[in-house]
């Protein structure tokens, strides 16, 4: 029998035992009757054999005999048919019992376990759906599931029907929206129920959210990927430096032995781009290896400054940019230039990601993380941090796209637009200095980039305030500071 759980479970529950108790008590009347029909048919026996006693006193003394011989025989066939009715009635408590049962279990289960027919309409909904997705028993059941919760026709839902059709269950991945229109993964399995004539009846799903499990893989897969690159690339770029080395000093030489004006404007070409060749390897050594520069106590309000009069002198007047950094706002210890370095990537990015404008904000703010959200992200730690939130209103990125963005040399702008080494610097120098950088994308919505830095409250920073004073006296400049 099908299980059916809910309010509607309960109702159809007890719809199901009235009809049971009903049918018992038919079978019971119907026993009555036929053993009153007995009883009559020997009572009119009696009456013949009175009949016949009156007639033939020889035959009476058999004749009383066969009736009660009948009478016991109809008295054991009424005894076995109240037994087989009460064998009834208990099997039929016992049926009801199990339901129940399969009903707390269901409800109890984390899973999300939904019911649906051939033509694809819920018939069943557990607590664990309900958990899962945001709509109530009363809202699911007898909606499209296709319509409820894929966003669109994938190849792995349509794989899925296939698969259960054919060889009766299926087992993968599938992407759904929630109520809210958050997008899950979970892990699902499809078993095909049949009727008794062998028909498809309905298809039982039970779905495991896995959408943190696979944030994490693809994290670990991410950093995994980023150490061997960073591995091969510090050979090549030894191997590269010693070729630049006697290229820049040949150059120089030329330069002293032809002074006059043309030689001059080639040889001082080449150079250029001989260094230019340098600074980029060096780019690539920070990210291949990490470059430990002193680290002295920075005080982001004053990078975040400087990017700020960057953004007013060159960036387009079609970008609108808002900055709101608290008065009270933690230090962090590290190297300046390279934290200069991110957050000027990330807001240039942003205005790369409007080109016909928009809004560029950057937020900072105090926060502090616990155990909780330690678990989510693989390189969070319990502790204080400074979050760095650059939020663009541009173009966005597809989810294709943000799984990549991290990669060295991966890029979406033009080959004379960018390198693609931009971004995966910037990670690698956010955690060179303990960070980690969490990303959220829409296409047509825009960007948001949430850097988080480990910070030194306002009761760390005390032993070193003869050191934040030198910093503030040595006027450190930022690159592209004039």
């Amino acid at each position: 029998m099908e299980v059916i759980g809910g309010k509607k479970g309960d109702r159809m529950i007890k719809k199901w035992s009235r009809f049971q108790k009903h049918k018992a008590i038919f079978i019971f009347t119907s026993a009555v009757v036929f053993t009153n029909t007995l009883i009559y048919s020997s009572s009119t026996v009696q009456n013949l054999l009175q009949e016949q006693i009156q007639k033939s006193q020889a035959i009476s003394q058999k004749v009383i005999i066969t009736f009660f011989i009948t009478v016991v025989l109809h008295l054991l066939l009424v005894a076995l048919l109240y037994i087989l009715l009460w064998h009834y009635v208990k099997q039929l408590q016992q049926a009801e019992e199990k339901i129940r049962e399969q009903n707390l279990l269901l409800d109890v289960a984390k899973d999300a376990i939904v019911v649906q027919n051939i033509n694809k309409q819920i018939l069943f909904w557990n607590q664990g759906a309900q958990s899962f997705y945001g709509w109530k028993f009363e809202e699911a059941v007898g909606k499209n599931i296709v319509q409820l919760l894929y966003p669109e026709n994938s190849p792995q839902l349509e794989d899925a029907y296939l698969s259960v059709m054919n060889i009766g269950e299926w087992q993968g991945e599938l992407h759904q929206l929630t109520k809210e229109g958050k997008e899950i993964i979970v892990e699902s399995r499809w078993v095909l129920l049949r009727h008794d004539n062998g028909q498809p009846k309905s298809i039982l799903c039970a779905n495991t959210e896995i959408t943190q499990q696979k944030q994490l893989e693809a994290q670990l897969l991410r950093s995994q990927r980023l150490e061997s690159i960073g591995t091969l690339t510090s050979s090549i770029i030894h191997d590269l430096n010693n070729l630049l080395s006697p290229i820049l000093m040949s150059v120089q030489f030329l330069q002293k032995k032809f002074p006059d004006p043309q030689s001059q404007k080639v040889l001082q070409t080449l150079e250029n781009n001989v260094k230019r060749g340098a600074n980029l390897l060096k780019q690539i050594l920070i990210f291949a290896r990490g470059i430990e520069n002193k680290r002295t106590i920075v005080e982001i309000q004053t990078i975040l400054a400087e990017i700020e009069q960057i953004i007013a002198q060159t960036f387009p007047s079609s970008i609108i940019c808002e900055i709101d950094i608290p008065k009270n706002l933690w230090h962090v210890r590290g190297d300046a230039t390279q934290l200069y370095q991110v957050l000027m990537n990330l807001v240039v990015n942003g205005r790369d990601a409007m080109p016909d404008g928009g809004i560029l904000r950057i937020v900072a703010e105090n926060v502090v993380i616990g155990e909780h959200c330690a678990q989510i992200n693989i390189d969070a730690k319990v502790g204080s941090y400074i979050a760095i939130v650059v939020t663009d209103t541009g173009m966005g990125m597809s989810s294709e796209v943000q799984q990549r963005i991290f990669e060295p040399f991966f890029t979406t702008k033009d080959i004379s637009k960018g390198t693609g080494l931009g971004l995966s610097t910037a990670l690698d120098i956010i955690k060179n200095h303990g960070g980690f950088v969490n990303l959220y994308s829409q296409v047509g919505r825009g960007t948001q980039f949430t850097v988080y830095l480990p910070a030194l409250t306002s009761r760390e920073i005390p032993s070193f305030s003869q050191e934040l004073e030198s910093v503030r006296g040595e006027g450190h400049s930022y690159p592209g500071k004039s």
